[in-house]
């Protein structure tokens, strides 16, 4: 009889694999996990539930709440050493005509640290980084963010602001890009959440 293990069981069974320093052994493993355990367990689940933006002086102040849940497949290469780099996109745009004013990205990296058995979570812009004795503890972390970013003078008008979250695939080793970018365990990526914005002339 077949089983699929549970992701803290997967992390003793490739053990060796990494101890070898074989990424090879892990793609191996993780094409296992994906062809074999892919279809049983829950996939992952991003979703952005709230945004508030606001502008001043050429700068947008924006306020976000997201609900970020890795699938299985996901949270077994993490602790397997592959780092998984959550991605927010903002999209400022002409509500009348969908032009595009400026595009604004975040980036977070999320590691597992073995000898501690924490995560680790740096933030691409500010350096920052945090350790979390959870995974959950560190998608929590970066579930509810502000961010400034800069777009220079607007005219007056009605414009929106499209927000989606979702794991960058680019920055995933090559060997395992391929099967990660076909694999539907991978989707995370959440619906663009759309927030009305009207910039009023001295704004």
């Amino acid at each position: 009889m077949h089983s699929c293990a549970k992701p803290a069981d997967r992390r003793t069974a490739l053990a060796p694999v990494l101890l070898h320093g074989s990424l090879a052994g892990l793609l191996a493993a993780l094409l296992l996990t994906l062809g074999g355990c892919g279809s049983d367990g829950p996939a992952g689940a991003f979703e952005v539930d709230e945004v508030q933006a606001s502008w001043a002086n050429g700068r947008m102040q924006v306020r976000y709440r997201q609900n970020l849940k890795l699938s299985p497949e996901a949270q077994t290469a993490l602790v397997h050493g592959v780092p998984l780099t959550v991605e927010t996109d903002m999209v400022l745009r002409v509500a009348e005509t969908k032009t595009r004013v400026t595009r604004h990205r975040t980036r977070y990296q999320i590691r597992f640290l073995p000898l501690s058995e924490h995560y680790e979570l740096s933030s691409e812009k500010s350096g920052e980084v945090r350790t979390f004795p959870r995974l959950r503890h560190a998608l929590a972390a970066i579930g509810s963010s502000q961010v400034s970013f800069e777009t220079g003078a607007l005219p007056r008008g009605e414009y929106e602001l499209l927000v989606r979250t979702y794991i960058d695939k680019q920055a995933i080793p090559p060997p395992m890009r391929l099967p990660v970018m076909f694999s539907s365990r991978w989707r995370h990526q959440s619906d663009w959440t759309t927030w009305p914005l009207i910039i009023e002339p001295g704004a």
